[in-house]
């Protein structure tokens, strides 16, 4: 089995790419990158680990252990897991939308910038960056498509044109 993730995470004006690969099930490959956006030629960050996928568990709490000794040492406050590390990595988590966010937003998916790239310039969950784009009528896997009556113009719980196909449905039974 083979499989590939990436997780690309822009905090403020950096920007930290990690890919996890593997061709096999038996060993793992780590890519970490990262860059400024003012000069994303010049890598703040790069290198590759290739280990026995058994060893993931491990090296995953040497890397915290290890960040962590780090981010004491540097005078970093370290945040309280959950709730708190949600505000810091995405500062608009859980703030309603508002109309002016919910425009760019609709804007920079059809300009073809990906959802966590969004979700970062707005400082909030990919999650809730899709679901937003569904309650607004767009299918985040098709940015091509757009509502019938267009974008930004479906309620915040249900077009107008939906609920009379809805209507005209029932009575066409």
């Amino acid at each position: 089995m083979s499989f590939r993730h990436t997780n690309e995470l822009p905090l403020h004006d950096k920007t930290f790419r990690i890919e996890l690969s593997s061709d096999d099930d038996t060993t793992v490959t780590l890519t970490l990158t990262g860059w400024s956006e003012a000069a994303p030629g010049a890598p703040l960050a790069a290198g590759t680990v290739t280990m026995p996928l058994a060893d993931v568990p491990a090296l995953r709490i040497a890397l915290n252990r290890g960040l962590r000794a780090l981010a004491l040492a540097a005078g970093v406050a370290e945040p309280i897991p959950d709730r708190d590390l949600l505000r810091e990595l995405y500062p608009g988590h859980g703030a309603p939308w508002v109309w002016q966010h919910e425009k760019d937003l609709v804007r920079r998916f059809h300009a073809g910038e990906t959802i966590p790239r969004v979700a970062a310039r707005f400082g909030r969950t990919p999650e809730s960056v899709r679901a937003k784009l569904r309650e607004l009528g767009h299918d985040p896997r098709r940015p091509e498509y757009c509502p019938p009556d267009g974008c930004l113009s479906w309620s915040r719980y249900a077009s107008p044109a939906l609920v009379g196909a809805a209507d005209q449905e029932r009575a066409g039974r």
